[in-house]
């Protein structure tokens, strides 16, 4: 079984923090409304849950060759991740990633999420490693992912709708980010310290 519950709060930093899914979800709800856009989850998760299981089976295939597999991609997509929620959310940028998704379906949603850096930040890092060892450990770690992803899901496009209408007050982008890297950071130290 799972030995530390750490890993639950890694898991709920790096889903809210901003990245192209959220930003897909943000555009979608502006566009279409929150209720046309909730159909997309299901597809949100399935790119999640493929994108996770792929890297999973590339790192198990890879760490017997190469030992420091892990620790090199889980430094790489977490640097990625934190360069993509500077760079996607600036007020201009996601305004203008809204404009070139004028029409969001689902499918663009599930690959999103597919090639999405976060999935190898959660196969790579976040996961347990007690995750892959057994059935039950996988289907219960999914589940976990699964509860936190919907609600996180529902957060982006609700904020993410009343960023790009201009209905939030006092929040800047700049704040955006800022607070995005910090959650981040501390969310991450239990996983920086199990590598340690």
């Amino acid at each position: 079984m799972i030995e530390s519950w750490f890993f639950v709060i890694a898991m709920i930093a790096v889903l809210l923090i901003p990245g192209p899914t959220n930003a897909l979800l943000a555009s979608a709800a502006h566009q279409q409304g929150i209720v046309k856009t909730a159909y997309a989850v299901p597809a949100e998760w399935l790119g999640y849950i493929y994108g996770i299981s792929l890297w999973a089976i590339f790192i198990h295939l890879g760490e017997p060759i190469w030992p420091a597999l892990i620790p090199i991609l889980h430094t790489i997509s977490a640097m990625y991740v934190i360069w993509l929620a500077f760079n996607l959310w600036k007020s201009s940028h996601l305004e203008r990633h809204s404009q070139q998704h004028i029409s969001i379906k689902p499918r663009q949603i599930f690959f999103a999420s597919l090639k999405n850096p976060k999935a190898l930040l959660f196969a790579a890092g976040i996961f347990p490693p007690e995750t892959w060892e057994s059935l039950y450990n996988t289907v219960h770690v999914f589940i976990l992912f699964s509860l936190i992803l919907l609600p996180v899901a529902f957060f982006w496009m609700c904020f993410g709708r009343a960023l790009l209408a201009g209905n939030v007050r006092g929040v800047r982008a700049e704040h955006l980010y800022k607070g995005s890297a910090l959650l981040l950071v501390v969310c991450m130290l239990p996983v920086i310290f199990r590598f340690f």
